[in-house]
């Protein structure tokens, strides 16, 4: 290979390293048609440039600047579009992770009203059984002061038989007797 097609490239490649556009590539190789003949070619449909080509299309010292400063400028874009990529993918998982969050904590806010409502049945229930507890001890209470009532008959009872037994062959304890026993 010579040293001329070594260093052929098409108008875009040309273009992609120069950071300029194809248009303006090719807009100045039709303005200097003239100049650059014999410099470009036409290979297999595309445009070629040779190193001559490629050092008379280099662009002037103020456009290098502007270049060079639309270069940064692309490259400050593209870290920009990484970044914001990635806060997006960022904002996405944390998107998720709200949803996740908010179902467990539906489900969690179910759980808890479940919980109420079982305690709110507890404790009616408890009111309940503390109702019937008052009513029992009410009814002990009751029941205790009767046998109580009935343990003091019962010592009267025991005495009066005494008193019976002592004047039992007296015609007044006969006739208490005869009465207790059914007899006239």
């Amino acid at each position: 290979m010579s040293e001329t097609e070594e260093k052929l490239l098409t108008v875009k490649e040309y273009a992609a390293e120069n950071h300029v556009s194809r248009q303006s590539v090719n807009s100045k190789i039709n303005r200097h048609k003239d100049e650059l003949k014999g410099h470009v070619f036409i290979i297999n449909g595309r445009k070629m440039l040779d190193g001559f080509a490629q050092d008379f299309l280099k662009p002037t010292k103020d456009n290098a600047l502007l270049i060079s400063k639309n270069a940064e400028l692309e490259k400050s874009l593209e870290n920009e579009k990484n970044v914001s990529k990635q806060n997006k993918s960022l904002a996405n998982s944390q998107g998720n992770k709200v949803k996740v969050m908010t179902v467990e904590l539906e489900t969690k806010n179910k759980l808890i009203a479940e919980y109420e409502d079982r305690i709110k049945k507890l404790e009616q229930s408890i009111s309940e059984k503390d109702a019937i507890i008052a009513e029992k001890d009410n009814r002990i209470a009751e029941l205790t002061d009767k046998a109580a009532a009935f343990e003091n008959f019962a010592e009267q009872l025991n005495a009066l038989f005494g008193v019976l037994e002592e004047t039992a062959n007296t015609s007044v304890g006969k006739k208490i007797g005869n009465l207790l026993t059914g007899k006239k």
